[in-house]
């Protein structure tokens, strides 16, 4: 039985190697216009951290990449019934992928999790200019 379970190991690792090693190369260049990163420029910069009262930034480069977040505290209950501060979080990311599809992402994020809204196209998600939290999709 010992043999059986080292010879299994073996061959999950030969397994393993064998997926990574025939996995695509990544693609050179990409984003918008298929510019190298070497290329992309920062359009837009804003970063405030307020320290206890929360913090905000976003930024948008010139290959479509777009990203704004604001994080606040509020007041909750722990589960204990004890008032705690917990980090409220919304922001919105966007990028062109390799196929000239703009997709994007607009969340938030508090003490229950991580919630997403996703999508694709060139309306829902966050906007050149545009700050979050975004209210539209």
């Amino acid at each position: 039985m010992k043999q059986f379970v080292v010879f299994a190991s073996v061959c999950c690792v030969l397994l393993a190697g064998r997926v990574v090693l025939s996995a695509p190369a990544p693609q050179q260049g990409g984003g918008a216009g298929g510019a190298s990163p070497n290329d992309v420029q920062t359009v837009r910069y804003y970063s405030e951290n307020n320290g206890l009262d929360g913090y905000k930034f976003n930024y948008e480069l010139s290959d479509g990449q777009i990203r704004s977040e604001v994080g606040t505290y509020r007041d909750v209950k722990d589960a204990e019934g004890k008032d705690v501060k917990a980090l409220f979080v919304q922001g919105s990311y966007s990028f062109v992928g390799p196929d000239g599809q703009t997709y994007w992402v607009n969340y938030t994020a508090d003490e229950n999790g991580y919630h997403p809204k996703v999508g694709t196209g060139p309306t829902g998600g966050i906007q050149p200019g545009q700050e979050a939290p975004v209210t539209s999709a």
